[in-house]
Order: C-alpha cells, then sequence, then structure tokens
C-alpha cells in the first residue's frame, strides 16, 4: 500500500508541478524512483493511474461537502451557502493538478460537467438547504431550483478555484457567487 500511495502522490506532485502533459509512466517512475515493474504491479497504465486520483479526488471533494451541507443547515442562508461554496473552491484548489487535467481532457473544459460525480452528490445534499429556508416551494419548483443551481454552483467554483483571472480576489469571487445563487434562491 506504501508503495502504491507513493505513485499516486508522486503522479499528483507532476500534475501540479508540470500539468497533464508532463505526467507519463516514465516520469512517475522516475520521481518516485522505482522500477517499471513496481509501477505496472500497481497501475496498468497512466489512464488508470488517473482514474485512481480523480476518484480520490472525488471521494475527498464529497466528504467536505456532505460535512459542510450538513454544517450549514444550522446557518442563515448566505452564511449556509458561502459553507458550501468556499468548501468547493477549496476542494478545487486542494486538488487542482487532478481536477485541472480532467477539465483538460474534456472538449469543453471549464464549462463542461467534469464532475458529474460531484454534482450528484451535491444534488441530494444541497436540496436540503433550499428546503430549510424555501419551505413554501412545491417539490417540483425546489427540484427546478436545485437543478438549475447545480450547474451554476459547481462551474462557478471550478472557474473561482482553476481560471479566477490574475488581480481578481478570491473572496470577491465567493461572495458574487453566494449572492447569485442566494438569489435564485429566493
Amino acid at each position: 500500500m506504501q508503495t502504491r500511495r507513493l505513485l499516486l502522490d508522486t503522479a499528483v506532485r507532476i500534475l501540479d508541478r508540470d500539468g497533464l502533459d508532463r505526467l507519463t509512466t516514465s516520469a512517475v517512475i522516475r520521481d518516485a524512483h522505482v522500477s517499471s515493474g513496481t509501477f505496472y504491479r500497481y497501475f496498468n497504465d497512466r489512464t488508470e493511474l488517473l482514474a485512481v486520483l480523480r476518484e480520490e479526488a472525488v471521494h475527498a471533494i464529497s466528504d467536505d461537502l456532505m460535512v459542510s451541507v450538513v454544517d450549514a443547515l444550522e446557518l442563515d442562508l448566505d452564511a449556509a451557502l458561502r459553507m458550501v461554496v468556499v468548501t468547493l473552491v477549496d476542494g478545487f484548489e486542494r486538488h487542482r493538478g487532478v481536477i485541472t487535467a480532467m477539465v483538460n481532457q474534456t472538449p469543453a473544459g471549464s464549462n463542461a460537467n467534469v464532475l458529474p460525480e460531484i454534482e450528484a452528490d451535491l444534488h441530494r445534499l444541497a436540496s436540503l438547504l433550499p428546503r430549510r429556508h424555501r419551505p413554501d416551494l412545491a417539490p417540483e419548483q425546489l427540484e427546478a431550483v436545485v437543478f438549475m443551481l447545480m450547474g451554476v454552483l459547481v462551474s462557478t467554483c471550478l472557474r473561482i478555484a482553476l481560471a479566477r483571472p490574475e488581480g481578481v480576489d478570491r473572496d470577491d469571487l465567493v461572495d458574487l457567487t453566494v449572492a447569485m445563487i442566494g438569489a435564485g434562491l429566493r
């Protein structure tokens, strides 16, 4: 397990430092100081390695989101939304290399739904906040609001984490996102 973890951590370092184009099995083998046989004992190829890294990133971000949404249920709407937005942005930033690799492999880039697993988890969790703050919504209205806001939320948080323009403050973008999502819920 330690060797497998070494290979995964080495791949993450390469992605963070050099990007997807430089992530090769040879680079992982060289940087991890292992033999090619050792690499292939754990992974068939770079694609499998990336799939494991993606799964780990999605799992970690989803776990953080679950905790965040549960904690957010006790807060007013704007504070709750802020907690969820910051959690997503933090998760995307923490897994920047892996998430960027996923985005770069998708033709539509950060405008595509590169993380449907996170959006599915978030959809289940996110319906809790509108249900709590908008008990007046009929079930189909609630579903419509949650459906529309999920795409906006995930896409916007990806953009904040990965494509923020130089000189634009992260907190200002978080505030803007909270205001947009809040307006949609109100």
